[in-house]
């Protein structure tokens, strides 16, 4: 029996409880089929627009490992960031610099944060790689990944919660959203793994977007919803045939759009208004794809001015083209990649200093790291 005045439209119920009902979503398939107007049409097909065009690029461009790995990292800082960390891009390649050459390196926990959800998302990629569909073991081995070394007290790891949530209001006013009783998660979550794998009923991008919400709202892990939940939308995209890697970094707009996107799922428990938060989803699809597209081309004209500064025989145009595949380096690096004396390597790092392409980091006079400043420019951009 569905309580608090829901509509019959609403895809669930609330059970009561105190202080605060449970509310416990239907299984999927959805009860009944979301009509495809013209403007879920044209949206669908701007979001299929720009992900045909970042995913066509990428693959074109002779740094594309470093292009992954850099739209990667974003992604992992923001979806970092939605959870209250504070890293900066730069931070993660100094920590993969220092790694590099140091058996240890000092992690404070939200730059932990940051490197579990990279490794999750290469270890979800390698996944879907090796033809392994998305399964439920798949996503509890990826949040195991994604708490090793941060968990919390009484957080459960690797597999589903054992305990009930709450979740509270981006608005004070509001009471908290409780997700289903922790007994309810097995059964919600084995639907959503067979939605998923019959590939749902509508077009992929909208059964994505159904998906989501379906995943947030069951909450099924103690911590980490949010982290899981964002790295499954690129599996997913990846598993329609939309991106051949990760090269989309959906939290930026998730982070940009807070508290319109937990009014917006509320308002499908709610009110059953599945239009307008699909809408909301394919719009930030559609943006990040946009945007990774437009960094992409950013890097390469970036590369292409590059490659005319300095004279093919010397150091510094080796160095020059190396920036796109190595952003944040040390002096030994640079000297052991182009087999160059230790002189011949400061030589052409003093010429690109002066030049205003690299930065020191450390302000250290020993043991220097330097960064790319128009790549981490390009890469740290706030998205708009």
């Amino acid at each position: 029996m569905r309580t608090r005045n829901l509509p019959p439209d609403a895809p669930g119920r609330y059970l009561e409880s105190h202080p605060n009902p449970y509310y416990i979503p239907d299984k999927l398939p959805l009860s009944s089929k979301i009509e495809m107007d013209d403007e879920l049409a044209s949206s669908v097909a701007d979001a299929m627009f720009q992900l045909g065009r970042i995913d066509g690029i990428s693959p074109t461009v002779d740094f594309s490992p470093v292009l992954y790995t850099s739209l990667l990292r974003l992604e992992a800082v923001e979806t970092a960031e939605i959870e209250g960390a504070d890293v900066d891009v730069d931070e993660v390649y100094a920590y993969h610099t220092r790694s590099r050459s140091q058996e240890t390196v000092d992690v404070s926990r939200d730059l932990q944060e940051v490197l579990n959800a990279e490794r999750a998302l290469n270890e979800g990629f390698d996944a879907m790689r090796d033809s392994e569909s998305i399964t439920l073991s798949l996503l509890q081995s990826l949040h195991e990944t994604l708490l090793e070394g941060v968990r919390n007290e009484g957080d459960v790891v690797g597999t589903w919660r054992e305990s009930d949530v709450h979740i509270p209001s981006p608005r004070g006013s509001q009471p908290p959203f409780v997700p289903p009783p922790h007994g309810n998660v097995p059964e919600l979550m084995d639907s959503l793994e067979a939605y998923i794998q019959m590939r749902g009923q509508h077009h992929p991008l909208i059964d994505l977007a159904i998906a989501h919400y379906q995943f947030e709202t069951i909450h099924p892990c103690s911590d980490g919803n949010g982290r899981l939940g964002r790295i499954l939308i690129v599996l997913q995209l990846h598993d329609a045939g939309y991106l051949s890697d990760p090269y989309l970094y959906p939290s930026a707009y998730f982070n940009r759009n807070k508290q319109a996107y937990v009014e917006k799922m509320r308002a499908v428990s709610e009110e059953g208004n599945w239009r307008d938060w699909i809408l909301f989803f394919l719009d930030g699809i559609e943006a990040q794809a946009r945007d990774s597209y437009e960094r992409t081309f950013e890097l390469i004209e970036l590369r292409r001015d590059y490659e005319t500064r300095y004279p093919h025989s010397k150091t510094s145009h080796k160095l020059a083209r190396s920036l796109f595949d190595l952003p944040y380096f040390t002096a030994n690096e640079v000297q052991s990649r182009f087999d160059v004396s230790r002189q011949t390597a400061y030589n052409a790092i003093e010429e690109l200093e002066a030049d205003g392409l690299i930065v020191e980091t450390t302000g250290k006079q020993r043991n220097q790291e330097y960064k790319a400043v128009d790549v981490f420019d390009i890469l740290e951009r706030p998205t708009v």
